[in-house]
């Protein structure tokens, strides 16, 4: 097998989305994140792009290198026909040649991955949890008590989104503000621009009503204090599955059980609105804080996403 780096046209993106499908189907995992499947057919977002040919000129393997220096990330899919064959750590050496230190993602924490991992001398360096609620099983949500002088609402009701409440609030400025001082230290969530935050809320299954705010009243100007955006995905023929996709708090708003707040808030739009049968989360497997909120709603681990690093 040779690795090249190219560009990606529709044809090969057709090629590697089937790959990481026939990948899933035997793993239980999805392979690629939502992200870097995104950038298969996004031009100039940066990513490079890794072919794995074999002999017969196919597309077998694939990995996206995100990022540079300490920044770096990479994912990485082999297709099931092609494996044991050493594909694997070809791609990871190819990954390391251009980014030394580039953090590479194995989803679902799988057998295969940590021996890939272990062969390669490479150590672990991250955990990302995915829990899973079943509100079927799961505790009843506290009521919800704003503290005083908090206001909770949704993105598309603010003025700056053509609704009529916090005047003198740009919202998505807040938004962007509160969500880069939150994730200060988050390789991905962190250090957005406008045009990214623009970006990320024009995706089609984005729903600016169900993206959820705390909004402190008791200053001049209204102020964003957390957020809560959820998503929603639905299959057909499948359960309706609902996600926590990203809370964040002011941490100058911290103690004030707003992140417990924001959270119940869109887990009873979730689970009652929309009707999802499971709500699912990802959250650092170091952010403890986090768990034992999520734990007292009843979400519980389902699965593990970790990263490895060359030492």
């Amino acid at each position: 097998m040779t690795v090249v780096e190219r560009a990606v046209d529709a044809a090969t993106a057709d090629l590697i989305e089937a790959t990481a499908r026939a990948a899933e189907s035997v793993d239980g995992v999805a392979p690629l994140g939502e992200q870097p499947l995104r950038a298969l057919r996004t031009a100039g977002d940066g990513a490079r792009h890794l072919l794995g040919i074999d002999e017969d000129d196919r597309v077998v393997a694939y990995a996206q290198l995100a990022g540079s220096g300490s920044d770096a990330t990479a994912e990485l899919v082999v297709h099931p026909d092609h494996r044991r064959r050493g594909i694997g750590g070809e791609l990871v050496r190819a990954v390391l040649e251009r980014e030394p230190a580039a953090a590479i993602w194995a989803h679902g924490d799988l057998p295969a991955a940590r021996a890939l991992a272990e062969g390669a001398g490479l150590r672990r360096t991250r955990e990302l949890l995915m829990m899973r609620r079943r509100p079927t099983t799961g505790p009843a949500l506290p009521e919800l008590r704003p503290p005083r002088g908090v206001e909770t609402g949704t993105l598309v009701e603010a003025v700056s989104e053509g609704g009529t409440r916090w005047p003198g609030m740009e919202a998505r400025d807040e938004f962007l503000r509160v969500n880069n001082a939150a994730f200060s230290w988050h390789p991905e969530q962190g250090g957005w621009s406008r045009e990214q935050l623009d970006d990320r809320l024009a995706v089609d299954w984005v729903d600016l009503g169900a993206v959820f705010l705390a909004v402190d009243t008791t200053g001049e100007r209204p102020r964003l204090a957390g957020f809560h955006w959820t998503k929603t995905v639905a299959q057909p023929g499948e359960p309706i599955e609902g996600e926590v996709y990203v809370v964040a708090v002011d941490p100058d708003d911290q103690g004030r059980g707003l992140g417990g707040l924001l959270t119940a808030l869109g887990l009873e739009h979730l689970e009652g609105t929309v009707g999802a049968e499971s709500v699912v989360l990802y959250v650092e497997g170091d952010n403890h804080a986090a768990i034992r909120t999520y734990d007292r709603l009843g979400f519980e681990v389902a699965h593990r996403d970790v990263t490895y690093t060359s030492p």
